[in-house]
């Protein structure tokens, strides 16, 4: 029916097996979205079992309510958890897809592949590559599809390296001997020089504080003319623009290492490798804060950008208090973290913002908690 077009977020508490499940709001959608189930253990169809998180891969089919949900994308949080718990998630555990991979056939994966790879380089976006990998008749599902994609990343880019599978790389004869051997592959030398160059280049930025990231952000919109790609002339001038000075080697394999193949990249790409994910606890803190600032009656999934900037305490912010920084200067710091969100505010908007500030004044847990408590007003049992 049409519901197959509708996206849900479903939650899960791993200390209580409940689930929570709501739906961002789509514009034009003719939905308005918000809160489809309360938070709740939900027991599995035609049997006294409650889902648990063995249940929740991607790829997995879930009925709740009579509504089924195919679960089609984690966040990096929950996929790393996964890959750290191999046991209660075997989709996540490489040795095990990689001896499934042992005596697959990969010829029908590598003509599909090859056909995506037009410049030849041996590498295809994350998108092409699953689709190649679950189109074939290698027998892995979609959570081991994702591992396999990630294993074969570059680490930096979302680009996947696919000539390790198709050459047999991954046999585990040739694991064996790949792993004997003191000296790296070029491509392996390529990727640590690019995974460098990008923490450089975050470490330049954050040192301006909060505003770095965002600083480059809003540059590259300015210089793309919201085309969203620039080319390594304009990278450039962006990079000039923010006052960060990368020798042009170290410029190049940023560029490289996000270049899909045809001379430019794409900005919300670089974004997003540079901006650093918050802690579990952090994570955890800016949930609770989004409960807090989301009506309770309607739980839409977003926050009115009037009701978060009026419920802000600036005053109250610790370099307020400490002679830092002015109150005007901390209200535009969030005003200017959330300048690129139209209306209404998303969790993720949340999370974006006090990523860059956590990662711009080095902050901890604790300091992140006190930053939070201070400047909304929550109680200390948060």
């Amino acid at each position: 029916g049409f519901d197959v077009e509708r996206v849900f977020t479903i939650t899960y508490f791993l200390d209580t097996d409940e689930l929570a499940i709501f739906e961002p709001p789509v514009k034009n959608s003719g939905r308005t979205g918000g809160k489809f189930m309360e938070r709740c253990r939900v027991r599995k169809p035609r049997s006294n079992e409650h889902y648990a998180e063995s249940d929740l891969y991607l790829g997995a089919r879930i009925n709740v309510y009579s509504r089924n949900f195919v679960l089609v994308d984690a966040d990096e949080y929950s996929i790393k958890y996964m890959e750290s718990n191999p046991v209660v998630f075997p989709s996540s555990d490489m040795e095990s897809i990689l001896s499934k991979l042992e005596d697959a056939d990969t010829t029908d994966v590598d003509q599909k592949l090859r056909s995506k790879d037009r410049l030849g380089s041996g590498s295809v976006s994350v998108q092409d590559f699953k689709w190649a990998v679950m189109s074939s008749n290698l027998g892995l599902n979609d959570q081991e599809a994702h591992t396999l994609c990630r294993y074969l990343g570059d680490g930096v880019s979302t680009k996947v390296n696919y000539e390790r599978l198709t050459n047999g790389d991954l046999t585990k004869s040739n694991r064996l001997s790949m792993a004997a051997q003191p000296t790296q592959s070029n491509d392996g030398l390529q990727q640590i020089a690019a995974q460098d160059a990008v923490s450089k280049l975050r470490s330049l930025l954050f040192r301006r504080g909060p505003a770095g990231l965002r600083g480059l952000e809003r540059a590259m919109q300015h210089i793309s003319r919201g085309a969203s790609v620039i080319d390594r002339a304009d990278f450039d001038t962006v990079l000039g623009f923010c006052g960060v000075s990368l020798q042009d080697s170290e410029v190049s394999e940023v560029f490289r290492s996000m270049d899909r193949g045809d001379a430019v990249i794409e900005c919300a790409e670089l974004i997003n490798a540079l901006r650093v994910p918050l802690s579990p606890v952090q994570q955890a803190a800016v949930s609770d804060l989004f409960d807090i600032l989301e009506d309770p009656t309607f739980r839409t999934g977003a926050v009115e950008l009037e009701e978060v900037m009026s419920r802000y305490k600036p005053g109250r912010h610790p370099r307020v208090q400490s002679g830092e920084m002015s109150e005007g200067e901390a209200m535009r710091e969030l005003e200017e973290g959330l300048e690129g969100v139209k209306g209404a505010a998303m969790l993720k908007d949340l999370e974006a913002l006090y990523s860059d500030i956590v990662q711009g004044y080095k902050l901890d847990d604790a300091q992140f908690i006190d930053l939070l408590r201070a400047t909304w007003g929550l109680s200390s049992r948060r």
